[in-house]
């Protein structure tokens, strides 16, 4: 019996090895904050060194790592689900998990450099392309420890708003673009509503190609087609991933893929670019 323990103890133990599966620590003190809600004044001021409209300068994050652990010590520590009483509204909740997933992200970058793409991050195993660096590290948040997976499928998502799309990034390139500030309560929707606009107005992620008679979209499009076609209904418009595009690209970009669509160009998603956001 205790040689059959041993046996699954260490095929689980290699198990763990063999994906990359690691919970990870910040070992550092929570930033100071206020009686009631949460202050992102700092995670705000750090985005707008550190964000550029070409990128990410990772190497300014690492510069202030030390500070950076000290906000994901804060986020570990106070939470919708931690700390509720400070997160009594929709906005207040979504806009921390938001911002949370940003933080989590440059962090598990900066905690695994030097990486060239976040599929970098990974066991002598790999399930399925970004599994290490998406399923594999278990990081603290709100009282307890999560990976980046649920924090999107199974936090973000579950407030049905596809906007959110368009504000969580994933550090690489055809991600939408890392925003150089918080997201607050305050002004949640419009920010939402700004995000969004630029996702759907901009190459590569939306796009059309007259030679090829194709309008062109992110994969994120594809992958979340369900969370898109229903924003769209939501919106009164007819459930399709193009019709929520119409209903927040630019008004040049909508008239050519309303143009392109009443052509019948083929919707083609493509590859998507898992290059670091780097500068």
């Amino acid at each position: 019996m205790l040689l059959i323990v041993l046996v699954i103890g260490a095929t689980g133990l290699l198990t763990v090895k063999a994906l990359g599966l690691r919970s990870v620590t910040v070992e550092a003190e929570p930033i100071e904050q206020p009686a009631v809600g949460f202050d992102y004044s700092w995670w705000n001021a750090g985005l707008g060194r550190w964000v550029h409209p070409g990128g990410v300068d990772y190497d300014a994050v690492r510069a202030e790592e030390g500070n950076l652990r000290r906000f994901i010590a804060t986020l570990a520590e106070i939470g919708p689900r931690a700390t509720p009483d400070r997160f009594t509204t929709e906005p207040e909740r979504l806009a921390y998990y938001i911002n949370a997933y940003n933080a989590l992200v440059l962090f598990a970058v900066v905690d695994n450099w030097p990486i060239d793409t976040v599929h970098d991050v990974r066991g002598w195993l790999d399930p399925r392309a970004g599994f290490g660096f998406f399923y594999g590290l278990r990081l603290p948040l709100d009282g307890d420890s999560v990976n980046l997976y649920d924090l999107e499928n199974e936090v973000i998502r579950g407030f049905v708003d596809a906007r959110i799309h368009a504000a969580i990034n994933c550090a690489s390139k055809s991600c939408p673009a890392l925003m150089p500030y918080a997201f607050e309560p305050a002004r949640l929707d419009d920010q939402l509503d700004a995000v969004t606009r630029a996702f759907c107005s901009n190459p590569p992620h939306v796009r059309v190609d007259d030679e090829a008679k194709e309008i062109q979209l992110s994969a994120i499009f594809e992958w979340y087609q369900t969370d898109f076609e229903e924003h769209a209904r939501r919106l009164g418009r007819t459930a399709t991933i193009v019709d929520f595009i119409l209903a927040f690209a630019a008004p040049d970009v909508a008239a050519a893929v309303e143009r392109a669509r009443g052509e019948g160009f083929e919707v083609v998603f493509q590859p998507y670019d898992w290059a670091l956001n780097s500068l």
